[in-house]
């Protein structure tokens, strides 16, 4: 439903989840004639109750031409919460709010060029959405006489702000006044934001016309104001203002004409925030101070400035206690490479930064700043790996150490071919006779001396075996005479023939369910996909999506972890060996969007699923993993996303370790576990063929 008075709002962010955000900016100059600008606005915020930094948000801001916030309540910032004001409630988690009407009075700022900017958030885990409909018009900013009755008129002011107090009483958006002669009106609006604009207007029962006029004067700031028929309470607030007082002819019931006022009022209170250690002097802005505990102070100092003024400085001041806590990191200090720890310090107590610090070959995921961090181990971590903290609170710093004993674990990938109909032993696998033709990926789990697990992967292709036929022309000849003698090779040349597989790891997918290969690509078709894997039949197998379905997400989000959220119809995979004979991703995915919906499984929900995509199992991953040179020079040729090889990103995989973890793919690394809620990844759908 629209607002009254509009035909069309704009909509920014939409329901489907992926940690977005939209934004929309407008820039115009302020007409000194239009200068309150009313925007119009319905929101709807998820509530998953993460951290507020986490939650989806709104937000409506007025800037400057250098991007600044006009003033502190040009801005309306809303974070998703249970009790937001003026906000209702549906279903669990899901927050609205009705069409409601914010007014931004710019009269200040006539001629000016300044900026309305709006944008929605979804929460930052993926897994929660946020948007909003909004419009925006320019209105006066003066009250308007909507009707004349004997000695009765009825003044309004511009409907649907927050509040209104009038001079008489009344806090509707209209009211009625008994005419006296110069009697006068005024109302104090007050927004959403809590900004305040006054309007005010003067009665003439006869008379001649007013005439327009413009007024410039000052005041000091707590100081009420009278002069050339304005009347102001108290001002509060520092700075210029401006004041609009209209003229009513209520004999002819008309605007006569309008006075405005632009008042300056003069600071007269100051707000000093600052900061000292323990132990040191304070000397500054007309304050000392030797030897205050820590704690906090405020004190005021008085004084006469030259306008007239008299001045307050009001002083806020933190004593900080010296970070003086013993720090001890807390965390395993000895396991497999290849695998992730976290890594805390408890009772941090007056700690206002934290800092890790890690060698080479080791990397902190997540917690940086925080008193916790999940740090990985790669094949190229030093042993020992030493972990370093430091932390501070501007008043000193504490470090603290731990080293990390890092046993190896090893991957490593052959490449090789074989011609069918031979048995293979090479690189440790011992594999029998090879009988069908095809590309075939096979692992082998190991374990060192030190326990932990080590993966070779063996990429082989199964080609025909070449032979040659000898044929004589002519076959038969007298003695003393000569044949030309042909070697047949019919299936030795580099052309596949109708014997070997019609599709191989590399070829393009496209949406007319063709194949092609990529040397063979000439863009006059569209892509869908690249092959990963084809079974022995060299019909059918597996193509991955040309690009990630969005920003990285959180497998799962829940205010429950970890027992609550173990999907029961979903087989747990403990070890690595478990989740390589994982190859069903289809049901995987079934099974997880069937038991919760995308609020709890982001993942599984940012992919297409009704068109055919899910996410990959971990057997899945795996096989596109050992396919990762065949698959992103493809990408490259149809202009799609390279798997990523670095170490900063993974993928998701939709096999589960138990109720808080599952098994995510790096591209560089192969698996590894990840908690489900803590862990932002990547997402990569994957399609049968």
């Amino acid at each position: 439903m629209l607002p009254d008075g509009e035909n069309a709002v704009i909509k920014l962010g939409n329901d489907h989840v992926g940690g977005e955000s939209e934004s929309l900016m407008y820039t115009f100059t302020v007409d000194p004639d239009q200068s309150v600008l009313l925007v119009k606005y319905a929101v709807v915020l998820e509530d998953p109750n993460h951290h507020s930094d986490e939650q989806p948000r709104f937000t409506i801001r007025m800037l400057n031409a250098n991007d600044e916030l006009l003033s502190p309540c040009m801005e309306y910032d809303v974070i998703s919460n249970s009790d937001i004001p003026g906000f209702q409630t549906y279903g669990d988690i899901t927050r609205w709010r009705p069409w409601t009407i914010n007014g931004f009075d710019l009269s200040e700022f006539a001629g000016q060029t300044v900026k309305l900017q709006v944008t929605t958030y979804d929460c930052s885990l993926c897994g929660h959405y946020g948007y909003a409909y909004f419009t925006a018009s320019c209105i006066n900013n003066h009250l308007t006489i909507s009707g004349c009755t004997g000695d009765q008129v009825e003044v309004s002011a511009p409907s649907g702000f927050e509040s209104y107090l009038w001079n008489n009483g009344s806090t509707s958006s209209s009211t009625t006044y008994t005419i006296q002669n110069n009697s006068m009106a005024s109302c104090l609006v007050t927004t959403v934001t809590d900004c305040q604009m006054i309007l005010s207007a003067s009665f003439l029962s006869q008379g001649t016309p007013i005439q327009d006029q413009v007024f410039f004067d000052t005041i000091c700031q707590g100081e009420s104001y009278q002069n050339h028929g304005f009347v102001l309470p108290p001002q509060d607030h520092s700075g210029t203002i401006a004041v609009f007082n209209t003229y009513f002819d209520v004999y002819n019931c008309y605007e006569s004409g309008t006075h405005s006022l632009y008042l300056y009022v003069i600071p007269r209170y100051t707000h000093i925030y600052d900061a000292i250690c323990t132990g040191q002097d304070y000397n500054a802005y007309g304050f000392t101070y030797q030897n205050l505990p820590p704690g906090n102070y405020t004190d005021t100092l008085d004084y006469v400035v030259s306008h007239g003024c008299d001045s307050s400085s009001i002083l806020h001041l933190t004593v900080h206690p010296i970070a003086t806590q013993p720090l001890v990191i807390e965390g395993p200090t000895e396991f497999c490479g290849r695998n992730t720890a976290t890594y805390q310090v408890q009772n941090a107590g007056n700690v206002t930064s934290f800092h890790w610090s890690v060698p080479n070959g080791v990397y902190v995921l997540s917690g940086e700043g925080t008193s916790w961090a999940n740090i990985y181990f790669s094949h190229e971590a030093p042993n020992p790996s030493i972990i370093s903290l430091s932390v501070a609170n501007g008043c000193g710093i504490q470090h603290d150490s731990l080293p990390v004993t890092v046993y190896p674990a090893y991957q490593i990938i052959h490449t090789d071919t074989l011609c069918v109909g031979n048995d293979y032993d090479q690189h440790g696998f011992h594999l029998g006779m090879q009988d069908s033709v095809g590309f075939f990926v096979h692992a082998q789990i190991d374990t060192t001396t030190f326990g932990c697990d080590s993966i070779a992967v063996l990429q082989l292709i199964v080609a025909d075996t070449p032979y040659v036929s000898i044929v004589a022309e002519p076959a038969m000849l007298c003695v003393g005479n000569e044949t030309t003698l042909h070697a047949v090779t019919p299936n030795s040349s580099l052309t596949l023939n109708s014997d070997l597989p019609s599709v191989w790891v590399g070829d393009i997918l496209c949406t007319d369910s063709s194949f092609v290969h990529p040397e063979n690509w000439s863009g006059s078709k569209t892509p869908k996909a690249i092959v990963f894997y084809v079974d022995t039949t060299g019909n059918h197998g597996w193509a991955v999506s040309l690009h990630d379905a969005g920003d990285p997400c959180a497998w799962g989000t829940g205010a429950q972890w970890p027992a609550e959220l173990d999907i029961p119809n979903l087989a747990n995979r403990p070890n690595v060996k478990a989740a390589l004979h994982d190859f069903d991703g289809y049901q995987n995915t079934l099974q997880i969007r069937n038991y919760y919906s995308a609020q709890y499984y982001p993942a599984a929900y940012s992919i297409d699923f009704e068109d055919g995509w899910y996410l990959p199992a971990a057997g899945q991953a795996y096989h596109l993993y050992t396919a990762i040179p065949f698959i992103n020079v493809s990408l490259q040729i149809v202009g799609g996303t390279p798997i990523s090889t670095n170490t900063q990103w993974e993928y998701w995989t939709s096999s589960e370790i138990n109720s808080g973890s599952v098994w995510s793919l790096d591209a560089y690394k192969g698996l590894y576990y990840r908690e489900k809620n803590n862990s932002f990844v990547l997402v990569r759908g994957i399609r049968s063929f």
